[in-house]
Order: structure tokens, then sequence, then C-alpha cells
């Protein structure tokens, strides 16, 4: 995982497998750090990432929740085919903001 902040939104670059809870918890942490720090925007940009499970795909919806909670917004960003079926089939699509590529995400996140 690497992260970055590019204008005022916290850019989570997620690649590999998003499994369980090992891979989840750093990632957790960050968005708790986000979240008390006052900037509340985030970005998850799965472009490198690889597959996601059901454990997986529960972290990202706690980091919507936890993040919507406190008054933000969280978009996912350059999602696999895999991962776009993923969200039909589990009839989450309508849960997360996702967006094209990182310049669009960016766009959106900087309106609201």
């Amino acid at each position: 995982m690497k992260n970055e902040i590019k204008d005022g939104v916290m850019v989570i670059y997620l690649e590999g497998n998003l499994l369980g809870e090992h891979s989840n918890a750093p990632v957790m942490e960050l968005v708790k750090q986000v979240v008390e720090s006052g900037s509340k925007k985030l970005l998850f940009n799965l472009i490198d990432m690889k597959f996601i499970n059901s454990t997986g795909l529960g972290m990202l919806l706690t980091a919507v929740s936890k993040t919507r909670n406190a008054g933000g917004e969280v978009a996912l960003c350059s999602l696999s085919d895999q991962m776009k079926k993923l969200l039909v089939m589990t009839k989450l699509g309508g849960a997360f903001v996702v967006k094209d590529n990182e310049a669009e995400a960016l766009e959106f996140l900087k309106g609201v």
C-alpha cells in the first residue's frame, strides 16, 4: 500500500490481494488518521489491485461508512473488470462512488 495527498485528498493505492485482517489493518489505521485529521476525503486507487474477497470488500465498506459518518467522502477509481463485476454481483455498486480514473475521482472529491 502506498499513499499520498493530492489536492487535499488522501489517495491510497491498494495493490496485490486484499484478503484479510493482515492487509486491512494498515488501511483502516490510515483511514482513521485521515478522518481524525479533519481532511475527510479519501480516494482508493485500485489500478494495481489483483484480487479482493469479501473481507477486503467489507474493509472498503467500513472505510466508506467511517468517513461518511464523519462528514467526509470516499471514491474508488481504476477498478478492474473483475472488481466491477463483484460490485454488480454483490449489489454494492451503489454504496461506492466509482470513477474511471484518478483525475476524474480527484475532480469529484474536490467538489464535495
